[in-house]
């Protein structure tokens, strides 16, 4: 598609990128102007203060970015902003475990000339533990806006990076005009991957396993120097200063764990192979094999974090097509759907097996979330673990349950007001509250929505549709031309500057929302764009979201035809 092929694309995304703040501002403040009280009371409401713990006609204070009172028999303040909260149910806001979200990719280090590739610079190696999330961090990420919309209000942010990115940070994920307002907690974590730097050492997965454990022991040893030093200079070398070993400083003492993204069996087993030889705490990230795990995590006390990306459910061969299956086809297409089935029920096995885990978006576009949990759910995950998952559990891990987590009070206001029980497939947020400050979404009649057009043999998004992309030089149009194969939907987007077309991915319409995948090849690097938005009889509106490049702007579309 040569909507976003042009010779303009790379421009049209910095641009993009350096739009200021106040488009995201609208969404929580229309006027622009400042909120008039910090005070609301949402009045009337379910209030479920905790997993299992549920009140019913509650009252919840929030002042001053605090929760003040929440019970059935509270005063109102007179200041207050009243919230009729009558069929609405409130909730502690999530916690993501593991994320990039408000972070900015900053550009790879090119490869120095002359490198010795056995011994290469830590900068090009990607060994860079003395830096950290607050380097990258970046207010008017459009992650903040769309994680905060999916309900979470408490992120693990980490940098981007190689082996040894930095250390992760808690953020708020408020709007805000400084990276100081959103951060709650830094220094939370060591983050590290097994990533390797490109023709050099270490440059693959047994390379970084060894030099983890040289730099482990390197910092072991400078600690006690640094120590003995302190205590007594006398007759004692000066140590050298060196960024690096000292960051690792904190984890020596176990004042600061290490987070590994590790997302395979094998990667968990060398992150806890690793953390057993050297004795640092752990906690694991994006982890999306743990069906075998739940054992090795309770003997090694390990805290996890589930990736909440999931893989497509097979499709079931039907008719004509099964039939003329073979044999050995089947045993293949039978393994998959038990390989689906472990993935999707892992975090029921692992709440069973009685571990605490929270969940990572580290992989996940934030549109899925949802729908992936409700999934989880469906494959046996209770709704109160998915709920201790996304709240009580990373509150514990990450030490902050005193503030965070609950409803309560003296806890930190930052509370998500939905429209039904959460996990119920319509359910709609309604209020977001992050650190006090209150952001309102409309709630959409998906129902209605999704039904305005649809009569008997007349499916509401097949066929051609006029798109216009908003971009800050003006708009590009062209066709999304959607098509359906059983209960299967596929599409194209054409573009009316020329360009070649471009395949729409994991089409989905349901309740009214739209939403695809589309890749496009900026400068030799595959993209992916997720769109999703609402249909409203002959007219589509909805956001582009581009992660690899921090932003989000409008797509609307009016079907062709009467």
């Amino acid at each position: 598609m040569k909507l976003l092929l042009t010779k303009t694309i790379r421009a049209v995304f910095l641009m993009l990128l350096s739009v200021s703040t106040i488009g995201l501002k609208a969404q929580s403040d229309p006027t622009g102007e400042s909120a008039v009280t910090r005070t609301f009371a949402i009045t009337n409401a379910t209030v479920i203060q905790a997993p299992g713990k549920e009140l019913k006609g509650a009252t919840v204070v929030i002042k001053n970015g605090l929760i003040e009172a929440v019970g059935t028999n509270v005063t109102v303040p007179k200041n207050a902003q009243v919230i009729d909260g009558k069929d609405m149910f409130v909730y502690a806001a999530f916690i993501d475990g593991l994320s990039y979200t408000g972070a900015k990719r900053p550009e790879n280090m090119p490869r120095p000339n002359n490198l010795f590739s056995p011994d290469p610079p830590n900068d090009y190696a990607g060994i860079t533990p003395d830096r950290s999330i607050v380097d990258q961090l970046d207010i008017a990420s459009a992650t903040i806006a769309s994680m905060r919309k999916e309900g979470f209000a408490i992120s693990h942010s980490v940098p981007y990076g190689r082996m040894l990115p930095g250390s992760g940070a808690l953020i708020l994920l408020g709007d805000k005009t400084h990276a100081d307002e959103i951060l709650l907690n830094k220094n939370v974590s060591m983050f590290t991957q097994f990533a390797g730097a490109p023709g050099a050492y270490p440059g693959n997965t047994l390379g970084i396993m060894a030099k983890w454990r040289n730099l482990y022991r390197n910092a072991e040893n400078n600690k006690k120097h640094f120590d003995s030093y302190a205590q007594n200079p006398s007759g004692i070398e000066r140590p050298e200063r060196d960024r690096v070993t000292e960051a690792f400083f904190p984890v020596v003492t176990k004042q600061q764990p290490v987070m590994f993204d590790v997302s395979s069996v094998l990667e968990v087993q060398r992150a806890i192979r690793l953390q057993k030889d050297l004795g640092f705490k752990l906690m694991v990230g994006n982890v999306k094999q743990a069906w075998d795990l739940g054992q090795m995590f309770k003997d090694n006390g390990t805290n996890v974090f589930l990736s909440l990306d999931l893989p497509d459910a097979p499709k079931e061969a039907k008719g004509k097509d099964k039939d003329e299956m073979t044999e050995e086809t089947k045993r293949l297409e039978a393994r998959k759907v038990e390989f689906y089935k472990k993935y999707v029920g892992q975090a029921a096995s692992l709440a069973n097996a009685g571990i605490k885990f929270g969940f990572s978006s580290l992989d996940v576009t934030s549109n899925k979330v949802k729908a992936n949990l409700l999934t989880m759910i469906e494959n046996g995950l209770s709704e109160n673990d998915a709920l201790a998952a996304l709240t009580t559990n990373p509150a514990g891990i990450f030490g902050i349950d005193k503030i965070a987590g609950t409803v309560e009070t003296g806890k930190i206001a930052n509370v998500m007001v939905s429209n039904a029980p959460y996990f119920t497939k319509d359910s709609q947020i309604k209020f977001m509250f992050v650190d006090g400050d209150k952001y309102d979404f409309e709630i959409k009649d998906k129902k209605a929505a999704g039904n305005a057009s649809a009569t008997a043999g007349n499916d509401p998004v097949v066929g051609s549709w006029t798109y216009n992309f908003e971009t800050p030089q003006g708009a590009t149009t062209g066709k999304m031309i959607i098509g359906k194969e059983g209960t299967t939907y596929n599409g194209k987007l054409t573009s009316n500057d020329g360009g070649p077309d471009s395949n729409m991915q994991e089409v989905s319409f349901v309740n009214g929302t739209l939403s695809f995948s589309f890749a496009i090849d900026a400068g030799g690097q595959s993209v992916e764009l997720v769109v999703t938005g609402t249909v409203t009889g002959k007219q589509y509106d909805a956001q582009v979201s581009v992660a690899a490049f921090d932003f989000s702007t409008p797509l609307t579309a009016t079907k062709d035809g009467q």
